[in-house]
């Protein structure tokens, strides 16, 4: 197993003392920083209904409102791969009652390509709830019965196999590159603005393969082949399937998705914050699995050293495609 695939008994120990020192500080807050929270939460999703942020919020809503005792509102903010949504977040009142899912590489590699209105430290990643590995996918007809055999035909033939996927310096686009580097290859990246139009593209033989997330490859297991995870090591929701490594290419790449918001909250809110999302994480862990999703449970300590160590592989990365800012 992946040590990003733990179960939901481990790290509970690290977890609980860190929350607990951060609501330690609570003993000298302010009255009404001790109440929170005491009014409406509003939780905003960058991207559109039926996306894998709306899943997840949709499934933390009810229990989130019953372990804060509040309404927990989710606000749609789309547009700009999820920039407008973090922008906004960004200039809301840094008291906790206004938090945001996230997907990791967006937060990272936005601000390094473009001016999406925010800087990555302008937000505060409060937790880190799943990751979605990527899989490479093909048809279940395709003469590509390996990934050896993906790797020497895009060989033979550079630029001749096409690979779709979300975007451009997504997730799924930095894994077809971080492979196009390790193989020494060159395929044609493919991009479509969402996840939903690239099934029926590899279906329609419009594209050669799709580097895909965990989730779409699961939920179209029976449609699709799986020739390689980018997992440390293999995961259970693939039986069978290799690791990039194994096959000797280093590839490891999943999309991370938690909650943040605004810097400057107080600590004793984020613990709170933090409790709740880890409590409800552990609870759905199992059907997240079944799902699709990689849950890990991240605190604010380890969801930073998650975005400072991918800043600077995905700056490496972007610098080679030419599309830093």
């Amino acid at each position: 197993m992946s040590s990003d695939a733990e179960r939901p008994t481990e790290k509970r120990t690290q977890l609980s003392l860190a929350v607990a020192a951060i609501g330690a500080m609570a003993l000298f807050s302010s009255p009404a920083a001790a109440d929170f929270p005491s009014g409406t939460i509003t939780y905003v999703n960058p991207f559109s209904p039926g996306g894998e942020c709306d899943i997840v919020q949709r499934m933390q809503q009810n229990p989130m409102q019953e372990l804060m005792g509040v309404d927990v509102v989710i606000e749609y903010r789309e547009g700009g791969g999820g920039a407008v949504g973090w922008s906004h977040v960004k200039d809301q009142p840094a008291n906790g009652y206004t938090f945001a899912c996230f997907s990791i590489p967006h937060i990272i590699a936005q601000p390094m390509t473009r001016d999406p209105g925010y800087q990555t430290d302008d937000l505060h990643v409060l937790y880190t709830y799943h990751s979605t590995p990527q899989v490479l996918v093909v048809r279940e007809d395709s003469p590509f019965e390996t990934l050896e055999d993906f790797i020497a035909a895009a060989k033979e033939a550079p630029g001749s196999i096409t690979v779709g996927g979300t975007g451009t310096a997504s997730g799924n686009h930095l894994a077809t590159v971080r492979l196009m580097r390790a193989a020494d290859i060159t395929v044609t990246w493919i991009p479509f603005p969402g996840s939903g139009p690239t099934i029926p593209a590899l279906q329609g033989g419009h594209v050669t393969a799709l580097m895909t997330n965990s989730t779409m490859a699961v939920q179209n297991s029976d449609k699709f082949r799986a020739l390689a995870v980018a997992t440390e090591e293999q995961i259970d929701m693939f039986p069978g399937v290799p690791t990039f490594r194994e096959h000797g290419y280093d590839v490891v790449e999943a999309i991370y998705r938690g909650a943040l918001g605004p810097r400057g909250i107080p600590e004793e809110n984020i613990a709170k914050i933090v409790e709740t999302l880890d409590s409800i994480n552990r609870d759905q862990a199992e059907r997240k699995t079944e799902m699709g999703f990689q849950p890990v449970f991240y605190g604010p300590e380890e969801s930073a050293q998650l975005v400072e160590r991918l800043k600077v592989e995905y700056e490496e990365l972007l610098g080679e495609l030419g599309m830093l800012q």
